[in-house]
């Protein structure tokens, strides 16, 4: 007796926990609901893969001749590089060279005093997948640091990112934040000029640079300090009270840094950004672990470079294959609809259940109403995002929730006939069809979760809902509508 009234206490104890969830944290609308941005993104991998070789053969070029080996050049051409010695090299001992230094790449041809290397496959594969991760690391923070509310960033097919931004409708300054490079290299200025004139001088290590107004510097490289040394940036103002943003390196850069500066007072140090020299000022004194960038930006400029500086660069460039501008109209109108569905599919349930049982059919509309109020509340604490595809499934879990309690109530019913009472009837029937209806939730559970895993945008919105709502309907329509069947029988209200 003492149990079946903690039981009841323990639902409207529930019944109060899902409403304070609902209350003080609403649960986020999806793109299609709340009207946003969606952005179909492609990062550059011939670019990266430029890049990469063009790194190797810096690296290349500078451990041939410690190892005894006399090169002339070591060049990037396509997607391979190309090699040429002095003198004709021992093939074995090269290949040992590249198999202790160089791993990952491997002899595609070699005769005489050429050769030409290349990555290995399962190295160009890891590669790509090394870029594609990064890229969609590298967005996620920046969105981050945007506050956007519950953005959507999956990985589409092999080479693809689908980025969705709910609320955010500037589409523009969304492809401004996403798509810059940001680049930040620091290097010392080796001479300014014509880019005819300082061309001549250009060198592997060396590069030729413009700045904003178009002249030209040739810099050293590679550059004292990178992005990646950064610890983090901010927005600030220089000296003319103009914005700027400021930055501060990291330990191992501050002292590489300090290092640097204390030798070369007197120097420009320029400050390459994209590609571009936004300043070069002259070295008056050692500089450790700070420094500025300033560039006629305006608020908002300084602001997103401030962002993008401090969730790092991308990888390489990215291409935008598709943009699209969700109103919010359209998600308020499905919403309603959404709304309408529901409330109309709760009333016809409600109606066949009572024809069907009469008074018993009423627990399973509370049961039902129950499991709608913790399926929100578990998408409320869980921070997750209610789309269109997520209604469905919010519909499709009150039928199957129907359908537990159907089982449940056919199996009273039979023993009923059997001659057992009511009592016994109800408890018999549950602890018969127990099994059958558990065996239910759990495949759809394992469904839901593997939908969850492997699907992405508006089919995760699907299997979220029905991830929490089958759990919901679990305690819902199995354990208390067992609890409402048994305070109508000891009313003496439980007619079938």
């Amino acid at each position: 007796m003492k149990r079946f009234w903690i039981e009841v206490g323990g639902f409207f104890v529930l019944i109060a926990l899902c409403a304070v969830f609902i209350f003080i944290k609403p649960v986020n609308l999806g793109l299609d609901l709340m009207g946003g941005t969606s952005i179909l993104i492609r990062p550059d991998m011939e670019y990266a893969l430029n890049n990469e070789y063009a790194s190797l053969a810096r690296a290349i070029r500078e451990r041939l001749p410690q190892r005894g080996f006399k090169v002339l050049e070591v060049v990037p051409r396509g997607n391979s590089l190309h090699l040429e010695f002095l003198e004709i090299p021992n093939a074995e001992r090269f290949e040992a060279f590249l198999k202790e230094e160089f791993a990952s790449l491997e002899v595609e041809s070699f005769s005489d005093k050429e050769a030409q290397l290349r990555l290995k496959n399962e190295e160009l594969e890891a590669f790509k997948r090394g870029v594609l991760n990064q890229t969609i690391e590298v967005l996620r923070r920046r969105i981050d640091e945007l506050g956007v509310v519950q953005p959507t960033i999956a990985k589409v097919g092999n080479d693809r990112v689908l980025v969705e931004l709910p609320g955010v409708l500037d589409i523009q300054r969304a492809k401004s934040l996403l798509g810059k490079t940001a680049t930040l290299e620091l290097s010392l200025v080796i001479s300014q000029g014509t880019k005819e004139s300082l061309e001549k001088m250009v060198n592997p290590n060396t590069k030729l640079v413009p700045d904003l107004n178009g002249r030209w510097y040739l810099i050293e490289f590679p550059p004292i300090i990178s992005g990646s040394d950064l610890k983090t940036a901010y927005t600030s103002s220089d000296e003319f009270g103009m914005p700027a943003v400021a930055f501060e390196l990291n330990p191992d850069a501050s002292s590489r840094f300090a290092e640097a500066t204390s030798k070369n007072i007197g120097r420009e140090l320029a400050i390459v950004l994209d590609g571009k020299i936004m300043s070069a000022p002259v070295i008056k004194s050692r500089i450790s672990d700070r420094g500025q960038i300033s560039g006629n930006f305006t608020p908002d400029e300084a602001k997103e470079l401030a962002i993008v500086l401090r969730s790092g660069s991308l990888p390489t460039k990215i291409e935008f294959l598709q943009e699209r501008v969700v109103g919010p109209s359209l998600g308020k109108d499905a919403i309603n609809q959404g709304l309408k569905s529901a409330i109309a599919g709760f009333i016809f349930l409600l109606a066949v259940l009572i024809f069907r049982y009469r008074v018993v059919g009423v627990t399973a509309g509370v049961s039902i109403v129950l499991n709608a109020l913790m399926l929100w509340a578990g998408l409320a604490l869980l921070g997750g995002t209610l789309t269109l595809p997520g209604i469905a499934g919010i519909i499709l879990n009150m039928g199957i929730a129907v359908d537990s309690n159907v089982l449940i109530f056919e199996r009273v019913k039979e023993e009923l006939r059997s001659g057992s009472t009511i009592k016994k009837a109800i408890a018999l029937g549950y602890r018969r069809s127990f099994g059958a209806v558990l065996d239910t939730h759990a495949t759809l559970l394992v469904a839901a979760l593997i939908l969850f895993q492997f699907g992405s945008g508006p089919v995760k919105g699907f299997a979220t809902t029905l991830t929490i709502g089958t759990i919901a309907s679990f305690v819902s329509n199995v354990y208390y509508a067992r609890v409402f069947l048994e305070l109508l029988a000891r009313l003496r209200l439980a007619r079938f």
